[in-house]
């Protein structure tokens, strides 16, 4: 049974990521680094409870585990680009062959293995990114 989300207090002021695991462990690692970075973070603990978080949130971008119980990393992915195109996507995963069309759906993939500095590099290019990409107001 998947628990209940969890959401930082001030997570209006800074860049909102979504984390997507339904490892709990990883996931509350993953939020004390992304969290000692400068960003806001909610997590959620299966594809769906993300994807209804993705809705009622300002989310700037999403990290998401390919092996997940009832609906993996490629088919929320695949649901995140169909209703949020320019939100990004970074897969993690501890199994290295993925899918192409898994990797496909996603705008980077980073290992669960690799030092939280890779993730992090990730998440500034992607960032930066989008910010050139935003059209002007």
């Amino acid at each position: 049974m998947p628990y209940p989300a969890k959401v930082s207090r001030q997570f209006h002021q800074k860049k909102l990521i979504l984390c997507i695991d339904d490892h709990r462990q990883g996931l509350y690692a993953r939020r004390l680094i992304l969290q000692n970075a400068g960003y806001d973070v909610i997590t959620a603990s299966s594809g769906r409870i993300g994807l209804r978080l993705l809705e009622q949130h300002p989310v700037k971008l999403v990290i998401l585990d390919y092996r997940m119980p009832e609906m993996n990393g490629d088919a929320v992915a695949r649901e995140i680009r169909r209703t949020h195109p320019n939100v990004p996507i970074v897969m993690l995963s501890g199994q290295l062959d993925i899918p192409k069309r898994a990797a496909s759906a996603v705008d980077a993939f980073v290992t669960k293995g690799q030092p939280p500095a890779v993730l992090l590099e990730h998440l500034t290019t992607l960032a930066c990114e989008r910010t050139r990409e935003a059209p002007s107001q």
